[in-house]
């Protein structure tokens, strides 16, 4: 889809969905192309470029399946001169479509898309249209006759520029052939039945719009208002439904004099082209979400520091007591406490960066190379005569990769009990990446978002659950910033969910787990980030407690008659796409979802992913460790064992490689997170072997404590 991109600076929106075939809708400048299988790059190039020519040149009446009849033109010779004259222009506009057209055709060629050994065609038995088809489509592959009258006829096809020319020359080829060639013509009835269906169709007022959701049974409307609005918010009129009709798919209802026949088999092989499985049928597609809608979904630390403050001065203009108390609670964690929790948190990364520095160096000697200088070395000079190795030599050490580090936390309800555990190591994270001078950003991902609503959504959109982003603390920021950014960190960890709900921003709100949507989001975050900061290699992090919300996709009801079949039962088992930034992710189930997404940044950004998974009870926790062992072969009762005894060691467990992820962290989320270790307690007259046992139970809860951040330093370096 990057030269659809390319192209649609024509003021044209070019978007891929389960489209029957393409359609351009008029007035909103709206190309909509069908998903095609994978035939190649050429194939799909000339595909794209077909259809973009159609839209910045063809008007409503000239499209392939226009209803309207135009006197003495048949609809397949419109067809084929209206290719001819935009397939001309936009390869000279866009020159470098012409190889791709020429390859292209070609494979279509062999396919069998304009009839089986073409090669052995009797040319007698062509009629004028037919040559005129082959010729301006894949004439550079096999010689085609023309008689002198004819290629006067050819030569106009290459040549028209307005529409009211095709049409002219469509009447003279069809005189022409009625006169020479009538033995040839072959006229094309439309049955009564299909006649009354299809005007039946055409009175049909599909305006409602909707949502599939891709694991329900029922389909659901995403909103009353929809049905009869338009993008503005507006009552839709007959009119606007009329002016905002897609070229579409039904077909003329009159006899034509005659038809192309090239032109027909190849209509008629065009479904071979899309990707459908045996049944005829697509998985559903949720298009590239728009830059707008990504743009509401991530809230900037500034407009976050402004909500936050004008929730605080709201707080202070009330009289209640408790208010106060509130208050009181609120500074003293940002002032008071805050200092000697920082203070702490620089001692105890130093395990981390240790361990990250300890790799980091281990990786450049493993790839240090050794190259002679070209000077002599003395203390060799005396072996001169056995030994040709006399020149000093010099160890050049391997580049070390600019890192970078993105977390997303969730800030989901069923995270409250765990959340000041997880903000705990999260600041802990980032005062690491501070100490090793490594690029960061961190954002919340909550259903929070108030500025989402239906009217931008349009057909095809992946919905996005008001989702929102919040940056919560970054490497970019200014000090002072950044200061307040860990103090409102800290403030949520010391105050009980109650209390800093009242000093924080609807934005980082309680809410519902949009990850999916989240990672959509976060291909665009990684992009950006990687540019800005010269990162080589990134590292993604997610805090979560659970799966994701379904995803679904929006559905225009008033385009029922251009796409497939769209039932539920249908979409949730044989999956769906989406793409993000031109490229297709297939998944075939909502639970795959997450590591498609994930292996998609990895493979695109080369990102290293790493999931904490939070499990507040032993529920949470079994039920993890059964998706694991489902999904890893496992035998339940080998695994268990395993994980109980790395937890008892570790107090995490590590799986590598699963739902995506290349790293896996299970943490009970509760105290064993915590980075305080026990305190080093002894009395006065303890003996020898009491101070002994004290300083290795000392010892060994602080290495307990700190194993994750042991674990990321290794992980991230």
């Amino acid at each position: 889809m990057q030269l659809a991109k390319l192209l649609a600076k024509e003021n044209i929106t070019i978007q891929e969905g389960n489209y029957k075939t393409a359609w351009f809708d008029i007035k909103n400048r709206v190309l909509g192309l069908p998903m095609w299988k994978d035939m190649g790059k050429d194939v799909k190039d000339l595909l794209i470029g077909h259809e973009v020519g159609h839209a910045l040149e063809t008007p409503y009446e000239g499209w392939h399946d226009s209803p309207e009849k135009l006197e003495g033109c048949p609809r397949s010779y419109i067809n084929v001169i209206e290719d001819a004259r935009i397939e001309r222009k936009v390869k000279t506009r866009y020159p470098g479509l012409v190889g791709p057209f020429s390859r292209g055709y070609k494979k279509l060629t062999d396919e069998g898309f304009f009839g089986d050994d073409i090669l052995d065609t009797d040319w007698n038995e062509v009629k004028l249209i037919d040559k005129i088809n082959l010729k301006a489509k894949i004439g550079n592959l096999i010689d085609i006759p023309f008689s002198d009258e004819e290629i006067v006829f050819y030569n106009r096809a290459m040549s028209t520029n307005e529409f009211s020319e095709v049409l002219d020359l469509v009447r003279d080829i069809l005189a022409y052939t009625k006169e020479n060639q009538s033995e040839l013509l072959q006229p094309k009835e439309i049955p009564m039945d299909d006649q009354q269906e299809s005007e039946g169709d055409q009175n049909d007022d599909p305006t409602s719009n909707g949502h599939d959701d891709l694991e329900s049974d029922n389909q659901e409307n995403t909103d009353e208002n929809m049905s009869n609005t338009n993008g503005d918010g507006a009552e839709t009129t007959e009119e606007d439904e009329q002016s905002e009709e897609a070229v579409a798919a039904p077909e003329p209802t009159h006899s034509e004099a005659d038809v192309s026949v090239t032109d027909e088999i190849f209509r008629s092989s065009e479904k071979n082209l899309l990707d459908v499985d045996e049944n005829g049928r697509q998985p559903l597609v949720c298009r590239d979400i728009p830059k707008s809608l990504r743009e509401l979904a991530v809230v900037d630390y500034k407009d976050l520091s402004k909500a936050r403050e004008a929730r605080f001065e709201r707080i202070k203009s009330f009289e209640e007591s408790y208010y106060d108390e509130a208050i009181d609670a609120y500074n003293k964690a940002r002032y008071e406490t805050y200092p000697k929790y920082i203070k702490d948190v620089k001692k105890n990364i130093q395990f981390a960066v240790k361990e990250f520095e300890q790799r980091k160096a281990a990786t450049q000697w493993q790839k240090a190379s050794v190259s002679k200088t070209g000077n002599l070395d003395v203390n060799k000079l005396w072996s001169y005569k056995t030994n040709d190795d006399i020149f000093l030599r010099t160890t050049r050490l391997a580049d070390s990769k600019n890192h970078g580090m993105i977390m997303i936390v969730d800030y989901s309800g069923s995270m409250s009990s765990s959340i000041k555990y997880v903000l705990d190591q999260v600041i802990h994270t980032v005062m690491f990446c501070k100490a090793v001078n490594i690029p960061f950003e961190v954002y919340a991902f909550t259903s929070t978002n108030t500025s989402f609503n239906w009217e931008m959504y349009k057909d095809g959109d992946v919905e996005l659950d008001d989702i929102s982003m919040p940056l919560l603390t970054s490497s970019s920021l200014k000090k002072k910033d950044f200061e307040e950014s860990l103090q409102n960190l800290h403030m949520r960890i010391e105050l009980d969910g109650w209390t800093s709900g009242n000093f924080i921003a609807k934005a980082e709100d309680w809410g519902s787990t949009p990850l999916n949507q989240a990672l959509i989001i976060a291909h665009d975050i990684c992009k950006k980030f990687k540019a800005k900061n010269n990162v080589e290699k990134l590292n993604l992090i997610t805090f979560t407690d659970g799966d994701s919300n379904h995803l679904r996709v929006i559905s225009d009801k008033k385009m029922k008659d251009m796409k497939f079949e769209s039932d539920d039962y249908y979409y949730s088992n044989d999956g769906f796409k989406i793409l993000i930034d031109g490229k297709a992710i297939k998944s075939e189930t909502r639970r795959l979802i997450t590591a498609k997404l994930l292996q998609n940044l990895s493979d695109t950004y080369g990102i290293n992913t790493i999931g904490f998974f939070m499990a507040d009870n032993n529920h949470m926790w079994n039920s993890k460790l059964g998706d694991i062992c489902w999904a890893e072969n496992k035998i339940w009762e080998d695994w268990r064992a395993e994980a109980r005894k790395e937890y008892t060691k570790n107090k995490c467990v590590t799986v590598e490689g699963y739902n995506g992820y290349n790293t896996y962290y299970l943490v009970k989320g509760n105290k064993n997170l915590d980075t305080d270790a026990d305190e080093f307690d002894v009395n006065e007259d303890a003996t020898k072997g009491q101070i002994g046992t004290a300083f290795k139970k000392y010892s060994k809860s602080k290495k307990l404590n700190k194993v994750l951040m042991t674990k990321f330093g290794a992980a991230v370096a």
